[in-house]
């Protein structure tokens, strides 16, 4: 391949930030759109834009057809940041200081709502695109609640929540970009699980480097899980192994990746058990530069390293 993953995501991430300035222009009042060109403006690795637009190509569709769609798809992944933020009651993200810090709560929470109109604004270009993408935002909301009333207890309810928090909006991601690129109902419905699985794998990945990073790597506060009592496949499995959380907590970075080494391989085994999975349900396309980087992708996720 001539590029690596990081240049394509690169690629896709100005094909997708082209789209959404112009979303802001009818904004009112100032504030309100302030805050929402500094939500958009926190760039990650578009990670969800790309799968949306690598999708599309997988079954015989152009990039340029999917770029509505991904940045619906961004838009939503946007949103749940600044509501994550808000019930974390976290300063920072990606090193910049979080909405609710800048704006406060008020502002934050009606730059979410903003966010998701925007996202269905667009996604209505196709409508077959809006039940996809209200799945996930009806899941993820599902998820964070789960998160607040401690439901993942083991590994099967974990996988649950992760699904929900966010292997859904990867599904969608998936979906709308197969949907986008003329893809049958087969093909929908294998992409969607493909997404599905790499999102939970993701999720697994976060969680192992909440352990292992620096606060400077990762760009926002290490060890959250943790320390807030949030479900995490590394400290489930920690404590299963009889590790308890007020000895985790007592470690630096250093000793606790000592500490849950062995948890912290069975979450990497687990990430990519979720890989094999989501692999699985593309076997059936014909190969194709995309199919390709659609692989290269799920491995890039669960060997990231922020």
């Amino acid at each position: 391949m001539e590029m690596d993953i990081e240049q394509l995501l690169t690629e896709r991430t100005e094909l997708v930030d082209s789209a959404l300035p112009s979303l802001l222009l009818e904004i009112k009042p100032p504030e309100l759109a302030a805050a929402v060109a500094y939500a958009i403006s926190s760039k990650g690795k578009r990670i969800r834009p790309a799968l949306v637009t690598l999708c599309c190509e997988a079954v015989g569709g152009r990039k340029s057809d999917a770029t509505f769609a991904a940045a619906s798809i961004e838009l939503i992944h946007s949103s749940s940041l600044v509501l994550d933020d808000v019930i974390d009651k976290s300063e920072k993200r990606r090193g910049r200081d979080t909405i609710h810090k800048m704006w406060g709560t008020d502002m934050a929470l009606l730059t979410v709502q903003i966010l998701a109109a925007l996202s269905l604004k667009i996604a209505s270009r196709d409508p077959r695109l809006i039940h996809a993408i209200a799945d996930s935002l009806f899941c993820m909301g599902e998820g964070e609640a789960m998160e607040l009333v401690d439901f993942a207890r083991d590994k099967q309810s974990y996988l649950d929540l992760a699904f929900r928090k966010t292997g859904s909006l990867f599904g969608s991601a998936a979906e709308v970009g197969c949907l986008v690129g003329g893809g049958d109902e087969s093909q929908i419905e294998n992409m969607s699980k493909f997404g599905k699985h790499i999102g939970i794998a993701f999720q697994i990945r976060d969680d192992v480097l909440d352990c292992i990073s620096k606060e400077d790597d990762l760009g926002k506060p290490v060890k959250k899980d943790l320390f807030m009592g949030r479900p995490s496949i590394v400290v489930l499995d920690a404590l299963r192994s009889g590790i308890t959380l007020e000895k985790m907590m007592k470690c630096n970075n250093g000793e606790l990746m000592h500490l849950v080494a062995d948890s912290l391989d069975h979450a990497k085994e687990a990430a990519q058990e979720q890989l094999e999975m989501a692999k699985s349900h593309i076997g059936s396309l014909y190969d194709s530069p995309a199919k390709r980087w659609l692989i290269e992708l799920g491995e890039y996720i669960i060997n990231r390293t922020k």
